[in-house]
């Protein structure tokens, strides 16, 4: 877990593209995880790249699994703060989780702008999830950076063997959305964050997807959607409204 500095302390920032293929192919590591948040006053300040993939525009742009392999990304130059260990309100993700999280990103914007036309007015909405780049003298580190949420009640909706754990029908006719819109190309799921009054705010999705090769070992594949999403899901007065087809398996 990391706290970047407010902006009266932060570098001049820049913006630049580069290629993301390298970095994208890093492998997780497993660490250490602290139970207890740091004393960040007692932390020096150090240097470091913030790096975010530029967000789709197109339903094209989602199912080219080279969209995210090539310059569609932005460097910014930040000044932070870094625990010597991450702590448990955090967790480590490389890009492979700011890919997951842009393309939710998108297919939310799509469902809201489809659900006020039915007048639904309580939105759905993703953290917007950032990679870290540490560099030192001997190695390159890198970290997943997003919004902490000290006060809010974290839930969990739906989990990604297709449990509903908190049932709520504009979730699950977003996650039909979803699928409906990539004409069954893949479904967003496992559906976490706060439940706010106008909206719901949701981290760390995953993707159940056609194509095995992404989104990390969260995807399940067919499998996934059929079990996972399919198998479970009843469509609500939501999923009429928007005229979405019933699902089959």
């Amino acid at each position: 877990m990391l706290l970047v500095l407010p902006s009266f302390l932060l570098s001049t920032l820049t913006t630049t593209l580069k290629n993301t293929k390298s970095i994208y192919s890093l492998q997780k590591e497993k660490l250490q995880i602290n139970p207890r948040e740091p004393d960040w006053s007692t932390l020096s300040i150090k240097s470091g790249e913030l790096l975010s993939y530029l967000l789709p525009n197109s339903l094209d742009e989602i199912l080219d699994d080279c969209y995210f392999f090539n310059s569609n990304f932005t460097v910014q130059e930040i000044s932070f703060k870094l625990a010597p260990q991450p702590f448990s309100v955090g967790a480590e993700r490389y890009l492979e989780s700011v890919e997951v999280s842009s393309i939710a990103h998108f297919l939310a914007t799509k469902f809201n702008l489809a659900t006020e036309k039915i007048n639904i007015k309580k939105k759905v909405k993703f953290i917007d999830v950032k990679v870290l780049c540490d560099k030192t003298e001997s190695s390159t580190v890198y970290y997943s950076v997003e919004k902490y949420f000290s006060d809010a009640k974290f839930k969990r909706f739906n989990v990604n063997s297709g449990l509903i754990t908190e049932f709520h029908s504009i979730l699950e006719a977003f996650a039909h959305f979803t699928y409906q819109y990539t004409d069954g190309y893949l479904v967003v799921y496992d559906l976490q964050g706060v439940d706010l009054e106008n909206e719901f705010l949701l981290t760390d999705p995953a993707i159940h997807c056609t194509d095995l090769l992404r989104f990390g070992i969260t995807n399940l594949g067919i499998k996934g959607i059929q079990l996972c999403f399919l198998a479970n899901h009843k469509c609500n007065n939501i999923c009429e409204k928007l005229m979405l087809n019933e699902v089959i398996i």
